[in-house]
């Protein structure tokens, strides 16, 4: 074999047993780099801690959707008339009938025009009441609970309210509130007990709007007048309850018509003022102010009538 052969397989041994050489500590020195970076990229548990703390955080709860309140100076039925809608299937809205806990339609049949006779009046929901006598004579027999009855009412869906050749459609709650007189008079009920029942009263009748999925209620001064509670302190039981963000309703209507006779329409109008917030002011105060504001305009009145007078003496 040739000398200058052998000489050239022996440079091209040595030259490849150099770069496997040189592969080697290039190898050994990036392992080395990376044994003396390992301190420094071990050091960082924290941001993952921190990550984890925020992960963990409870999120905020939305804020609940309130209803929107109107205090109308109208009768129920018109209450729905404005606002209900004219199709039986696309009916949107409940009313509260103050109800009569033992008689079909309270006295509607004797002439008698309180709220729950004028729905009647306006509708065919007496003829359906009437077929309810069995549960009428039940809550007779068993459910008078010295006159703060229970909680049971009868929901009549979708009846027609026709008035002027105008309808419009709801579906009628029919529970009725504590008699306060009774109660006080052959009960001996506290004050406190009365308002705890129609507080649990309201919930029930609130909580049958959820169940039926209404947007809209009808409600008015509820137990007011006959029963004999009075309207600031029904209207603030119905601000407490509407304001907790526990219901579904969207839109809540108080017709509450105003008559020469009673307050109710002014007083609801005075709590509900600013809903949902507290009228810290109370209905007694601010009518005493405006008594006295127009007394004092009234005086102001007569002193400037008397300094215009004029004296026919002095033409004598």
């Amino acid at each position: 074999m040739p000398a200058g052969f052998v000489a050239a397989m022996k440079a091209k041994v040595q030259s490849a047993v150099a770069a496997e050489e040189q592969v080697a500590e290039d190898v050994e020195g990036a392992e080395a780099a990376e044994t003396e970076t390992a301190p420094e990229t071990e050091a960082a548990p924290e941001p993952a801690e921190e990550i984890a703390e925020a992960e963990s955080a409870p999120a905020e709860e939305p804020a609940p959707v309130l209803p929107e309140v109107t205090v109308l100076d109208a009768s129920a039925t018109q209450a729905i008339l404005d606002n209900g809608r004219g199709y039986a299937q696309f009916c949107d809205m409940a009313v509260l009938a103050f109800a009569s806990f033992t008689n079909p339609g309270g006295g509607y049949i004797q002439g008698y025009l309180g709220q729950e006779a004028t729905l009647c009046a306006d509708s065919y929901l007496y003829n359906v009441l009437d077929k309810q006598r069995k549960w009428y004579g039940e809550n007779r027999r068993r459910n008078i609970n010295c006159e703060l009855y229970r909680n049971r009412a009868l929901v009549v869906p979708a009846v027609r309210f026709d008035r002027n050749h105008v309808h419009a459609y709801a579906d009628v709650i029919v529970a009725a509130a504590p008699n306060v007189k009774r109660a006080r008079q052959e009960y001996r009920v506290s004050d406190d007990a009365l308002l705890d029942a129609l507080r649990d009263r309201i919930r029930f009748v609130l909580a049958i709007c959820d169940e039926l999925g209404r947007e809209k209620l009808v409600l008015g001064a509820w137990g007011c007048d006959n029963n004999g509670f009075d309207a600031e302190a029904v209207a603030e039981l119905f601000r407490k309850e509407l304001a907790s963000g526990d219901f579904k309703v969207k839109q809540v209507f108080f017709a509450v018509p105003s008559t020469r006779w009673d307050e109710d329409f002014a007083k609801f109008e005075h709590v509900l003022a600013n809903f949902p917030e507290r009228n810290e002011e109370s209905y007694a105060q601010v009518a005493a102010r405006a008594a006295a504001a127009r007394a004092a305009e009234q005086t102001q009145a007569a002193t400037e009538d008397d300094e215009d007078e004029d004296d026919w003496r002095k033409y004598l």
